[in-house]
């Protein structure tokens, strides 16, 4: 019955909702550019969680903190005609000075667009899957809180309608190859990602059902830190190959001339996340409603939903029509709850997903020690050392996985133009199966931001978000961010084609 009913839901669409778009690619200007100056204090030196989560990555886990953030986007040469091939490119750096100061690039890419294709080279920001991106705790298994990777994507601008359905399914994919930074247990690891989802109905339609799935894996690289049956002298399997079993996600054939790693040839080769995403959205007389569930899953338990109970629900309101004369006006409001409780059983051999963390990559689905993925599921670093089990054999990367949260967002905008944003959190966390914490570990997390729009500068923008972190996982601590950010336009290029 499970096998019957994925396969259902991959017909009705199989989707990435939101790999983002160029923020420049046509219309009346030629380029954006961007500045910010910032900086961030809290009563403790852990900065809380809503500063630095959801952030890709550039603010520094430590408070105090300054930032510098320049960055531009837009079209190379002057053709914005659909039929031709539109060249258009994104660069941020951010300069961070705290303990450890550091130069970031989370951005820098040049993408070729035509019509309703487009192919990408380097780093870029993204936020992959079915739900809400402004306001969400995260998305399961790929959402902003890790500095984006370098790599190369092909896929469709958006969704783009089937003919032959005269409109009335349309689907939205890509397909990439990425490089995972050096860290000091793994070099010279890959990405491969593909995304699937589709949209069944029409752009005006009331009523439109969504469904797709993210799929992410991890493979190739060499570790100094395996034993024998989790590589070969440090090497783990790299060839095309295995490159093919590794997107067809397919069981490895053991031969002479293919000699795998015990682990390899008995489970998948790779370390493979991704979530099963299905949503409806429905369009109300001032509000359009949207209903999701990111359903996880990193081995076939999850595939075929032993996990079932598992995953990212989420219910969010949006205003359609917006009334500039009210003082102030609630824009929109999403619940989300996460639950990653089951992990389909403790039992062997379909349970224990031990959701982000892997024996062969020692960090666990983290990008420079930061969750790739949702950042309710905590790294060892991000939690209190003495929740942590001492007695343990398990020193895994990801110290908390199985978590319950609620979480609340809320946007509004006041009448003379400023705009706010809360984020209410509360979570229950154990730990991990083989590493439980002795008791269950609550914890809240808060955020209120508001952008005041100033005249300095030609028109220049205030941001200010105060955050706090009370309960027993992370250390208590509250904090405040303050930056001005320019944004400026310009119509002209000097760049030709």
């Amino acid at each position: 019955m499970r096998q019957t009913l994925l396969f259902s839901l991959c017909l009705l669409t199989v989707h990435t909702l939101n790999a983002q778009t160029d923020s420049v690619s046509a219309g009346r200007y030629q380029a954006q550019y961007r500045l910010e100056i910032g900086g961030l204090a809290a009563s403790a030196s852990r900065t809380p969680f809503w500063l630095r989560a959801n952030q890709y990555g550039i603010v520094p886990t430590t408070s105090p903190a300054g930032l510098v953030r320049l960055g531009t986007s837009g079209r190379l040469g002057k053709s914005a005609l659909p039929q031709k091939v539109q060249l258009t490119y994104g660069l941020e750096a951010v300069g961070s000075v705290s303990t450890a100061s550091k130069v970031l690039l989370p951005e820098a890419y040049v993408s070729a667009q035509l019509g309703k294709f487009y192919v990408y080279g380097g780093r870029r920001k993204e936020i992959i899957g079915l739900g809400d991106s402004t306001l969400s705790s995260g998305f399961y298994s790929w959402s902003q809180n890790a500095l984006p990777m370098t790599k190369v994507q092909i896929g469709t601008n958006g969704f783009v309608p089937l003919g032959f359905t005269k409109g009335l399914i349309a689907i939205n994919a890509f397909y990439s190859h990425g490089w995972f930074p050096r860290t000091d247990t793994m070099q010279n690891s890959f990405l491969h990602q593909k995304v699937f989802f589709g949209r069944l109905g029409r752009p005006g339609w009331k009523v439109k059902l969504y469904g797709g799935m993210v799929y992410n894996a991890q493979w190739g690289g060499r570790s100094d830190y395996l034993n024998s049956g989790n590589s070969k002298n440090g090497k783990l399997p790299s060839s095309f190959r295995d490159y093919i079993d590794v997107v067809l996600a397919r069981q490895p054939s053991q031969t002479a001339e293919n000699d795998l790693p015990s682990h390899d040839a008995l489970n998948r080769i790779g370390n493979h996340i991704g979530s099963i995403d299905i949503g409806a959205e429905i369009a109300l007389t001032n509000w359009t409603l949207l209903i999701y569930d990111q359903h996880p899953f990193e081995d076939k338990s999850g595939i075929t939903l032993y996990n079932a109970t598992d995953g990212l629900y989420g219910v969010r309101v949006k205003r359609i029509h917006t009334q500039p004369e009210v003082f102030f006006q609630l824009n929109q409001l999403l619940i989300e709850y996460l639950t990653t409780m089951n992990q389909s059983g403790f039992a062997l051999p379909i349970g224990q997903d031990d959701y982000f963390n892997n024996f062969q990559y020692l960090d666990g689905w983290t990008r420079s020690k930061q969750v790739i993925g949702t950042p309710f599921i905590s790294s060892r670093a991000d939690v209190r050392p003495e929740v942590i089990n001492p007695k343990s054999r398990y020193k895994l990367a990801i110290a908390n996985n199985r978590v319950q949260l609620m979480h609340v967002g809320l946007a509004g905008t006041f009448s003379n133009g400023v705009r706010t944003q809360l984020k209410l959190s509360y979570s229950r966390n154990y730990g991990i199966h083989r590493a439980p914490f002795s008791q269950a570990v609550g914890q809240f997390s808060g955020l209120i931001a508001a952008i005041w729009p100033l005249k300095w500068l030609g028109g220049t923008e205030l941001q200010s978000a105060i955050a706090v972190d009370q309960g027993d996982l992370y250390i208590n601590s509250s904090g405040a961010w303050l930056s001005l950010r320019k944004t400026w336009y310009s119509k002209q290029s000097r760049y030709n084609y």
